[in-house]
C-alpha cells in the first residue's frame, strides 16, 4: 500500500474516535441543563398540593373548592410545560453540538496526520472515564433527590404521630388519614426513585454501546474511500445522538409521571374538603 492511501485511512480511523469523543462532550454539556425538581414550576406545584394536603378537613366553601381545583391544573400545566421546554432545550444542544462535532470529525478524516490517532486513542479513553463520571454523578443526584424527600417525609410522620398523641380522641382518625397518606407518598417515592435509577442504567448501557460500536467498526473503515468512510460517521453520530435522546426523554417521561402524581394527590385533597 502506497504511504499516501495509509495516510489516508488512518486518518480515517481518527475521525470515527473523533466523532465519538465529541459526541460524549455533547452528552456531559447537555447535562448543564438546570434539573427540573429546582425550576419555580415544580416548586410551586408541590408546595400548592402540601397546601391542599393539610386542607383537606377543612370545611370549605364549593366556589373556593373549584378554585383551588382550577389553581391545581394551572400549576400542573405550567410545571408541564416546563418539563418540556427543558426537555427541548437539551434535545437541541445535543443535536447542535453533535453536529459540530460530525463536521470536526468528517475535516479531521481529510486532513489528520497518522500521528493524530494514537493521541485520539488516549482522548477517548479520558473520554469515556468521563462519561463514567457523569453517570456517577446523576446516579449520586437523583439518590440525593429522593433521600432528601424521604427524610422530610419520615419528620411529617413523626411529627404529626406525636400531634396524634396529644389531640383528643376525635381528632386522632384525622391525624392517622394525614400519616397514612404520607406512608404511600414514601412507597410511591421509592418506586419511583428505583424506576428512575433503572433508566439511567439501562440508558448509560446503550449509550456505551453505542460508542464502542462505533470505536470497533473503525477498523472495517481502513478499506473504505472518504466518502465512504465520513457516510460511516454520519451513520454513527445519528446513532449516538438517538442514545442521548433517548435517555432525555426517559428522564422527562419520570418528570411527567410525578406529576400526574402530584396532580391526583391535590385532586384527592380537593375531594375530601368538606363543603362549608
Amino acid at each position: 500500500m502506497n504511504p499516501h492511501r495509509r495516510l489516508r485511512l488512518l486518518v480515517q480511523l481518527a475521525g470515527v474516535a473523533l466523532l465519538a469523543v465529541a459526541l460524549l462532550a455533547s452528552t456531559a454539556s447537555a447535562a448543564k441543563v438546570p434539573p427540573f425538581s429546582a425550576s419555580a414550576q415544580y416548586k410551586a406545584l408541590a408546595k400548592f398540593v402540601d397546601k391542599l394536603d393539610v386542607l383537606a378537613g377543612t370545611p370549605t366553601a364549593a366556589a373556593q373548592k373549584s378554585a383551588y381545583d382550577g389553581q391545581l391544573d394551572n400549576k400542573h400545566q405550567a410545571a408541564v410545560n416546563k418539563s418540556n421546554a427543558l426537555f427541548n432545550r437539551a434535545k437541541a444542544q445535543a443535536n447542535n453540538e453533535s453536529n459540530r462535532a460530525f463536521k470536526k470529525s468528517s475535516q479531521t478524516i481529510r486532513r489528520s496526520e497518522s500521528g493524530e490517532l494514537a493521541g485520539l486513542r488516549s482522548e477517548y479513553d479520558a473520554r469515556l472515564a468521563s462519561a463514567a463520571a457523569n453517570y456517577e454523578a446523576e446516579f449520586a443526584r437523583i439518590q440525593k433527590e429522593f433521600g432528601d424527600r424521604i427524610e422530610a417525609l419520615h419528620k411529617e410522620i413523626k411529627r404529626l404521630r406525636k400531634q396524634k398523641g396529644a389531640a383528643a380522641t376525635a381528632q386522632q382518625p384525622q391525624f392517622q388519614e394525614a400519616i397514612e397518606r404520607r406512608v404511600d407518598r414514601l412507597v410511591a417515592d421509592g418506586e419511583l426513585e428505583r424506576e428512575e435509577l433503572a433508566d439511567l442504567k439501562a440508558a448509560y448501557g446503550k449509550e456505551k454501546a453505542a460508542i464502542r460500536a462505533a470505536k470497533a467498526s473503525a477498523a472495517q473503515l481502513v478499506l473504505r474511500d472518504d466518502a465512504a468512510a465520513i457516510q460511516k460517521l454520519r451513520n454513527d453520530h445519528k446513532r449516538i445522538y438517538n442514545a442521548r435522546v433517548a435517555t432525555l426523554q426517559g428522564k422527562r417521561d419520570n418528570q411527567l409521571g410525578d406529576l400526574e402524581g402530584k396532580l391526583g394527590a391535590g385532586r384527592s385533597a380537593i375531594e375530601r374538603m368538606p363543603v362549608n
